[in-house]
């Protein structure tokens, strides 16, 4: 999953910091450069990264072109690509970034027919299409879970831009493997269930499992546990006299503050006005 030398380190640069290992699918978290103004900072990627310029203004240079880089805007750099930076002020940069793993980049290639799995273009000006991806990106650098549900889904959308990608449909046989994988999530709901296993057990890729499993339910695979597991939260509330806190962690749910944020939007009321009100 990684560079020569430890397959769990993740770099977006050669020379940069150690990002947060988010489970051996990606590193996250937010890198700066304070080169000064007017002045070349040259780099090489470790890694396949996707970066979201949170603030700094800079000349971003690339063998696959050059961008004028304002905050807002995505930048996506390959692994062993050199790249450098020409600062337009003193104050550097601040990037929000993802350095993935080699194997997802293969994997994704494969799905959607990219070369190589390389990213066509280097950057992509701040602007209303964009903004999704780049507050996901945000998300993804800060959230201490490892989100690989998301971050397949990001990064596909990124393989996707300065490119016509293929995007093949599930088959009937397919959808029906998504079926039983959705009823192993009713049984299982409060497990920890990979992406990883779940798509294996249908048989599909990572990507091509979010999409069919999309297709067959209405929701990803991660929304659909949620919902199973809020579902089982409601009915323990009424039907036991179980803590609040237990009955969240015999669900699934290890965060209470996020438990009861999530409730609350699932049912219209926090748990214990929910219990209270029957």
């Amino acid at each position: 999953m990684g560079q020569a030398g430890d397959e769990r380190e993740f770099r977006v640069e050669i020379d940069g910091p150690l990002l947060a290992n988010r489970g051996g699918f990606y590193g996250a978290g937010d890198v700066r450069c304070r080169a000064p103004a007017q002045t070349l900072a040259e780099h090489r990627y470790a890694r396949s990264a996707i970066g979201a310029v949170v603030s700094g203004v800079f000349n971003y240079l690339t063998p696959r072109g050059d961008a004028a880089v304002a905050p807002g805007a995505i930048l996506l750099g390959n692994a062993k690509e050199s790249f450098a930076c020409l600062h337009l002020d003193s104050a550097g940069n601040r990037r929000a970034v993802l350095a993935l793993d080699d194997a997802l980049m293969a994997e994704l290639a494969e799905d959607l027919d990219c070369a190589e799995g390389r990213f066509a273009v280097a950057a992509v000006a701040p602007g209303r299409a964009t903004a999704p991806l780049y507050g996901a990106i945000r998300r993804l650098a800060r959230d201490p879970r490892p989100q690989e549900e998301r971050v397949v889904s990001v990064t596909a959308a990124a393989l996707a831009l300065g490119r016509r990608v293929r995007r093949r449909d599930a088959s009937r046989v397919e959808h029906h493997r998504v079926r039983d994988v959705a009823h192993e999530i009713e049984r299982r709901y409060a497990e920890a269930l990979p992406l990883t296993e779940l798509a294996a057990s249908a048989g599909l890729s990572r990507y091509h499992f979010i999409r069919a499993f999309r297709d067959v339910t209405g929701e990803t695979p991660r929304q659909f546990q949620i919902g199973v597991r809020l579902k089982a939260a409601a009915d323990q509330l009424l039907d036991t006299k179980a803590p609040i806190t237990t009955i969240a962690l015999n669900v699934g749910f290890n965060d209470l503050s996020y438990f009861n944020h999530t409730f609350r939007d699932a049912f219209g009321q926090s748990p214990r006005a929910w219990r209270n009100a029957a």
